[in-house]
């Protein structure tokens, strides 16, 4: 899990990680320049795959168990305006579960939610929904469906790091039905903005909208880290993570 993969180049500066269960894993990733290390708890990769109707996958998902948190670096730049996902599933939820992915950068002393340089947080400490942290700045989920155990989900995110007035972080998460719905449209923000809160196929679980510090770093370098963590639940997937400069139906991975 940790050796190293080959540099590839990246289209409109993409990574992708479907975690591929098969040993030619390494040709299908994009944009890491090492495979996924352990940081606590127990982490594997399984040939499991979290799939949707509509959307690209690779056979395989990381399993995070005993409190598990894995992170790889990247050898991409990513930055102005980009879009992100990535899919889910937890065996079972409690008060304190935390499930998160993490940008952030390699020097720190100690990765958290409250460290990285932005998390996108699908369940918040002692919270049912979602937030989004960046630098000490938290926008929490107030409104919406909270996520349930056993349940695959979506979650996307955007990300603007313009001037200060224009910098913003947006996520929503989606159950699979949604998901499968809006693949069919033009998967576009505004059309999730305007989707109803709720559990139908044509609503939105969860929205959420941050206003990132002036100062906070939203940029994406060679040699920063995603992490995958997920606190407090004995047992979760994390599947295809994407992230893209072009547009928020490409990171989802739509056909």
């Amino acid at each position: 899990m940790a050796s190293l993969s080959l540099f590839q180049p990246i289209t409109f500066a993409q990574l992708y990680e479907g975690f591929n269960s098969d040993a030619p894993a390494a040709e299908e990733r994009l944009g890491f320049m090492t495979g996924w290390h352990r940081m606590v708890g127990e982490v594997g990769v399984v040939s499991d795959s979290l799939s949707l109707s509509g959307f690209t996958e690779s056979a395989g998902a990381i399993r995070l168990k005993k409190k598990g948190e894995a992170l790889a670096q990247i050898s991409a730049n990513v930055g102005d305006t980009y879009y992100g996902s990535f899919r889910f599933r937890s065996a079972r939820l409690n008060q304190d579960s935390i499930i998160a992915l993490l940008l952030a950068k390699p020097d720190l002393e100690e990765l958290t939610p409250k460290s990285a340089n932005l998390s996108i947080l699908a369940k918040g400490w002692r919270s049912e929904h979602g937030a989004l942290l960046s630098e000490g700045k938290l926008a929490k989920t107030t409104e919406g469906v909270p996520i349930e155990a056993q349940m695959t989900y979506l979650v996307l995110f955007k990300v603007v790091d313009g001037k200060p007035s224009q910098r913003s972080v947006e996520s929503w998460i989606l159950n699979v039905d949604q998901a499968e719905h809006f693949a069919k449209s033009a998967f576009k923000e505004t059309e999730l903005n305007a989707a109803p809160l709720g559990v139908e196929a044509g609503a939105v679980m969860q929205r959420t909208q941050l206003k990132p510090k002036s100062s906070a770093r939203l940029a994406l370098r060679p040699g920063d880290v995603i992490a995958c963590v997920a606190k407090f639940t004995p047992d979760a997937l994390f599947d295809e993570i994407r992230i893209s400069s072009k547009s928020l139906r490409e990171a989802a991975g739509v056909l």
